[in-house]
């Protein structure tokens, strides 16, 4: 892509058309110009040039001469994007006040959203573990790990108990920290980015990134208190059971039985812990007569 088409999409994604964009590139390049001139020099329509003009007369970013009516130029570029700047700014303050002054709350739901952007994804595993108040489950990619590390050790200052499975040695305060045995070998296998997460039993997420980090090649969110306690609860069985793979081999038995006991508080079912009665209630909290 040239400097050219660059500048044009940038432009673009500030609000212009994409003519609009073409028009204060020309115009900018090229001095003043009537809107015929600009016509013939982009190869465009007439009436549409005349109708982008207008538009970005409004937009402050062409001006006219009092000398020739019919000629435009193109606004200092740095002064134009410095009120683009402040508008936005301005723009999106008085958008947080009004969005807080209805008090909107975002309601569970049971369904399964899938995320096609990856900063969507990044965005939405870190507002999972800002949320999460209990008891987190991870499963975490070497990659994975720097995309929400500093949530997690937020989490766990507020008291989140965290357990993550992860594949290469790391060293995370205050977390029950798995290390899966030759775990290059087991994420080598594949080309991307993956991880899953699980808070409280009340949501969920999985994903695969492309391995640079700039596709989405798969990735779930939900609140379903049924998906969300599937996903924790297989991921506390991964993770206890990764461990005493090594351990029991190795003839640590003792280890292995401190890691049952350290984690049998986790099992919702036989300990009906908040995860349990985050589902009792979603779904079991009126019989049915």
């Amino acid at each position: 892509m040239s400097d050219h088409q660059v500048i044009c999409q940038q432009l673009t994604e500030m609000g212009f058309t994409a003519l609009e964009a073409e028009i204060y590139l020309f115009l900018i390049t090229t001095g003043s110009q009537t809107g015929y001139a600009i016509a013939k020099g982009l190869n465009k329509a007439t009436a549409n040039v005349y109708k982008a003009l207008e538009s970005l007369s409004a937009k402050g970013a062409i001006e006219y001469s009092m000398a020739d009516k019919k000629k435009c130029t193109a606004s200092n570029w740095q002064q134009l994007l410095k009120r683009r700047q402040t508008q936005f700014s301005q723009t999106m303050a008085c958008l947080e006040e009004n969005l807080t002054s209805l008090q909107l709350k975002q309601t569970s739901d049971e369904q399964v959203y899938q995320i096609e952007q990856v900063e969507q994804v990044i965005e939405e595993s870190i507002s999972l573990i800002n949320n999460a108040s209990q008891i987190l489950m991870v499963e975490a990619e070497p990659d994975a790990v720097p995309l929400f590390k500093e949530a997690l050790e937020q989490a766990e200052k507020r008291g989140v108990e965290i357990w993550i499975k992860v594949y290469q040695p790391i060293e995370l305060k205050g977390m029950n920290v798995i290390v899966r045995q030759h775990g290059h070998e087991v994420y080598g296998k594949t080309q991307d980015i993956s991880f899953k997460l699980a808070a409280d039993g009340n949501a969920m997420l999985m994903a695969d990134i492309a391995i640079n980090g700039k596709k989405v090649i798969a990735a779930y969110r939900s609140q379903s208190a049924l998906m969300a306690m599937s996903i924790y609860t297989g991921l506390l069985y991964e993770l206890v059971l990764t461990e005493l793979k090594q351990l029991i081999p190795s003839n640590h038995l003792d280890a292995a039985k401190q890691l049952l006991e350290r984690s049998a508080h986790l099992h919702p079912m036989s300990t009906e812990n908040s995860v349990f009665q985050h589902y009792k209630n979603k779904y079991h909290s009126k019989r049915e007569v």
